[in-house]
């Protein structure tokens, strides 16, 4: 370990050397903090002349230690800065003295303050903190990470599997992507969860996109990710509008990668949908239709009408006729829609379907086998008068000329994994 000893200047120094004290002079020096590749540990003292400790754009502080006359600040990588009479500095957040920029200057007193600290007249205080500096200020930072889970790979925000996340209106928020397993993984915001792979979009307003510190467009953002790159200064900045409730983080790459996770604004309660589910009853009709019972009102392949929000119980009673609810009107069990849906495609038993409030405006409800078995789900905010039943769209309801009509069943059970590719009807 050495002292390096500065001139009696206005030295303008960038701490790097591991181990070492600098020591200031005569003059008015500014310190510029720069975190190292890898864990080190850098002293500043100087007690003489007009000081400053610059923190340039996206410096980070992990946890900051705090006596009446030092600071000891953890950065990034591990960087440790031990500043001997610290009170005697300003401090320059988001300035860099090399490229002439100046930030928002601090006293001791009140850059101590932004982490909820005061200076104790003896001893130490310490605290672990999560921040990151951005537009002059310090920020809430998300570090987020990849990782692969059973049901493929998910983010990890502040090391905690996708998290939901509570931000306020007008405060801005950055998420880190710097991190090797997030190189394929560019994040963004919707207000559809799943974003683009789920009929939504990215936020327009209050979201900007950084890489190697420079503004770009979401599309330059994503075009810098790919399984061999190296990330630099890769962040999305977001601030919530008061108009904004509940958003969601997601992938511009793949789909799922934040499970379930919502962004909450300013407190936002969510709806909760109704406790009791209203129940639907599904029989099958030949090979023809399928026939919907309702509080006592029936109807062969009716349009259905379902509020978001709301619940939903299908008691199905149709052996050899999976019923599935879907997002295209094909047999087979291909176009699946499963969100807020459990069960789906049995021929026995309860299918349970709680319309989220993302949900498209129009499903289908048909046979895994019989493409005549089926009609169309209407998505809407309010059912006003509460019916659910559209018109009867019976497809059996003449006799055929020859006298008589026979379906031939087929046995057949959703856990089965035999599918028949045929279905007759004689």
């Amino acid at each position: 370990m050495a002292t390096i000893n500065l001139s009696k200047a206005d030295d303008i120094i960038i701490p790097t050397n591991d181990g070492d004290t600098y020591r200031g002079n005569e003059g008015n020096d500014t310190y510029i903090l720069v975190s190292q590749e890898s864990s080190s540990s850098v002293s500043i003292i100087d007690t003489k002349g007009s000081n400053t400790i610059q923190l340039p754009e996206w410096s980070k502080v992990k946890s900051i230690l705090v006596s009446n006359d030092a600071i000891r600040l953890t950065c990034d990588d591990m960087t440790i800065f031990t500043i001997n009479g610290a009170d005697k500095f300003s401090y320059d957040i988001g300035g860099n003295s090399t490229s002439n920029s100046l930030g928002s200057i601090k006293t001791f007193d009140e850059f101590v303050n932004i982490f909820d600290l005061e200076a104790p007249s003896e001893g130490s205080v310490k605290k672990s903190t999560n921040k990151i500096v951005y537009d002059d200020s310090f920020r809430t930072l998300y570090e987020v990470k990849v990782q692969a889970e059973d049901n493929g790979n998910k983010y990890y925000i502040n090391d905690e599997l996708s998290p939901d996340l509570s931000l306020s209106s007008g405060e801005k928020y950055v998420f880190d992507l710097n991190d090797a397993t997030a190189s394929n993984h560019p994040l963004s915001i919707s207000e559809t969860k799943n974003g683009i792979h789920n009929e939504g979009s990215s936020v327009g307003e209050g979201i900007n996109y950084f890489i190697k510190g420079y503004d770009v467009t979401e599309a330059e953002f994503s075009a810098s990710f790919s399984p061999d790159n190296s990330l630099e200064n890769a962040f999305v900045v977001f601030e919530p509008s008061s108009d904004d409730t509940i958003l969601y983080y997601y992938c511009l790459f793949h789909n799922g990668m934040a499970n379930e996770a919502k962004i909450l604004i300013d407190d936002y309660v969510e709806k909760i949908p109704e406790a009791v589910a209203t129940s639907i009853s599904v029989q099958s009709v030949g090979a023809s239709d399928y026939r919907f019972t309702v509080e006592g009102e029936q109807a062969n392949d009716p349009v259905l009408t379902l509020e978001r929000g709301k619940t939903y119980e299908f008691d199905v009673s149709a052996q050899g006729h999976p019923f599935w609810i879907k997002t295209d009107q094909v047999t087979g069990s291909s176009s699946q829609y499963n969100e807020g849906i459990s069960n789906n495609g049995l021929s026995n038993g309860k299918l349970t379907f709680t319309v989220s409030d993302d949900a498209p405006s129009t499903l289908y409800y048909i046979c895994q086998i019989h493409s005549n078995m089926t009609g169309v789900i209407k998505i809407v905010d309010n059912n006003d008068n509460g019916t659910i039943l559209g018109n009867d769209n019976s497809n059996s309801s003449s006799t055929p000329s020859y006298g008589y009509s026979l379906d031939l069943e087929l046995a057949f059970s959703n856990d089965q994994d035999f599918i028949p590719t045929i279905g007759y009807d004689i």
